[in-house]
């Protein structure tokens, strides 16, 4: 694994991928943790459950910061952005 890592365009797929997981992950568990199922969710954020199950899906890659938002609202969380320089070549 540690060369692939070393691989520019592997390592940039597998932080995307990972990202995306780690988004879907965190959403599933604070809906989980709050007791609301899918479809409870979906009413509080204004979209449908179909929508939540894809958005708790690892693959996902349509997140938007105003989507991310309103589902933190509807979880009484927050959303935290970072933006971290990469690692020097």
């Amino acid at each position: 694994m540690s060369r692939l890592r070393e691989d520019p365009a592997f390592a940039a797929a597998f932080d995307k991928r990972r990202a995306q997981a780690e988004v879907a992950f965190q959403i599933r568990r604070l809906r989980e943790v709050k007791g609301l199922t899918q479809k409870e969710l979906a009413r509080k954020v204004g979209c449908s459950q179909q929508a939540i199950s894809a958005i708790e899906q690892a693959g996902y890659g349509r997140h938007s910061l105003p989507l991310l938002r309103r589902i933190a609202e509807a979880l009484d969380a927050e959303v935290f952005v970072a933006l971290v320089a990469k690692r020097a070549a």
